[in-house]
């Protein structure tokens, strides 16, 4: 699976439970501030409650500045189509 067809679903998992979902342009184009390389695919938010989720491929690796957000945002998520399977989107999403 692709991350963009990982990033389909989830986005359709997310709408389907209320959630709202912002994504940065999928092409690589001049991002608006330097801060935002590395910057998580996906922003949730519902109920006053935000979610950030990078997505990978089951064995990709996150690069540096995607582990500088990971560590900075205290509910990042690094989603692969492993966790489809087994049940984590369906958690994280509840």
């Amino acid at each position: 699976m692709t991350e963009s067809e990982l990033r389909a679903i989830v986005v359709d998992l997310a709408h389907e439970r209320g959630w709202l979902v912002f994504s940065l342009p999928i092409a690589k184009t001049r991002r608006p501030v330097k801060d935002a390389t590395g910057y998580p695919d996906l922003t949730l938010a519902r109920d006053c409650r935000a979610l950030w989720i990078e997505l990978k491929q089951d064995d990709g690796v996150l690069r540096p500045a995607q582990m500088v957000w990971l560590h900075e945002l205290p509910a990042m998520h690094v989603i692969r189509p492993v966790d489809l399977a087994t049940g984590v989107v369906d958690r994280l999403l509840a």
